[in-house]
């Protein structure tokens, strides 16, 4: 696999972009700005959810929707204090070990950039309390030049930082790569594809607030009613962690197979086809299997229901302003999903549907 096959560059822009769940605008323009590069038309749901529509020339053609989320996990703004600080409340999963003295980063309305810190909000330096409250320092010394800088009630708050490599060059250091992984593989896949002919219409989009509670993905997929899903998510790494019992995801051994999720039970038909499309080109994979709910699930069993695939890599550190990613597994999930998208047929979409029958 060559180090080219990654676009650096591009993940270094999207990560770059504050996208907390319900203000998910600046990363859907973005999108949207790539997407008509490739794109036959622009499909929206009325939460932000954005998809590309590559059509087929085949009349009544089946849908293909390749659907991963954009939003990530920050706070939003419920208090400012007389004092200048800014009580703010977590929106998704944030780590509470990570937060304290995390660099946090809030625009206003007017898209004025206002920098900060997470404070902690007792004596034995607590991040987070029990009502998932956070203490934030935005450098403001009452509540009146507050909101002078037009803070208010109801803005979102994203984790700061920029991205790094490792020196090794294969390692990816960044906040929020599990929400750019999905903008990122699907810009790259419309790439590919730019020169071909589908016997489908294909669908290569982004929901919004999965990390609130998987909402854009239910509308999404009522809007695009699709035939086939393959959701692109991160998972877990448990491959360092001293204690761990079981490996499962480790950096750097490939894309992962994934065969249970509590709220999806995989396709079996889809999984041996990635299988086999790993085995037959030398794409590294490995099994593995999770224990929290994705997007996937609504995919799954919306409408009729829709067979469903996960195109997953794994990363460490999730939910944290500095995840983890292996370029070597991007690379490996990037190629089986071209290859399975260029071999796919509608008798192959048919046959998954019908593979429980």
């Amino acid at each position: 696999m060559q180090r080219e096959a990654f676009d650096a560059e591009l993940l270094a822009r999207l990560v770059s972009i504050d996208s907390v769940s319900g203000a998910e605008r600046a990363m859907s323009s973005t999108l949207r700005a790539e997407y008509e590069k490739y794109a036959d038309e622009i499909v929206y749901d009325n939460l932000g959810s954005i998809y590309a529509l590559k059509k087929s020339k085949t009349p009544a053609a089946p849908r293909v929707m390749i659907s991963g989320h954009m939003d990530e996990s920050g706070m939003i703004v419920k208090k400012i204090l007389a004092n200048g600080t800014v009580k703010g409340l977590i929106l998704g999963k944030l780590e509470p070990n990570s937060l304290l003295g995390a660099r946090v980063q809030l625009v206003s309305r007017s898209t004025k950039k206002i920098s900060g810190t997470v404070l902690a909000f007792d004596e034995e330096n607590q991040a987070v309390d029990a009502k998932k409250e956070v203490m934030i320092d935005l450098g403001f010394t009452s509540e009146q030049e507050a909101r002078a800088h037009e803070i208010q009630l109801g803005d979102r708050i994203a984790l700061g930082g920029s991205m790094w490599s490792s020196s090794a060059g294969n390692r990816i250091f960044a906040k929020n790569l599990t929400g750019c992984y999905a903008p990122l593989l699907g810009i790259e896949l419309l790439r590919e594809l730019a020169e071909s002919e589908l016997d489908f219409d294909l669908y290569v989009g982004c929901s919004v607030q999965e990390q609130v509670g998987f909402r854009g993905i239910q509308t999404a997929t009522n809007a695009v009613a699709p035939d086939l899903g393959i959701m692109l998510d991160t998972n877990r790494a448990f491959d360092y962690q001293v204690k761990v019992q079981e490996k499962r995801g480790e950096l750097g051994k490939g894309m992962l197979l994934n065969f249970y999720d509590p709220t999806v039970l995989p396709n079996r038909l889809l999984l041996s086809t990635l299988k086999k499309i790993c085995q037959d080109n030398q794409i590294p994979f490995q099994y593995y299997y999770s224990l929290e709910g994705s997007d996937a699930a609504w995919v799954n069993k919306l409408r009729t229901g829709t067979p469903t695939l996960f195109m997953n890599i794994p990363v460490r550190n999730l939910q944290t302003p500095t995840e983890v990613l292996d370029r070597r597994d991007y690379v490996a999930a990037k190629q089986a999903l071209k290859i399975f998208v260029k071999e796919l047929t509608p008798e192959k979409i048919q046959a998954f549907k019908e593979e429980n029958r």
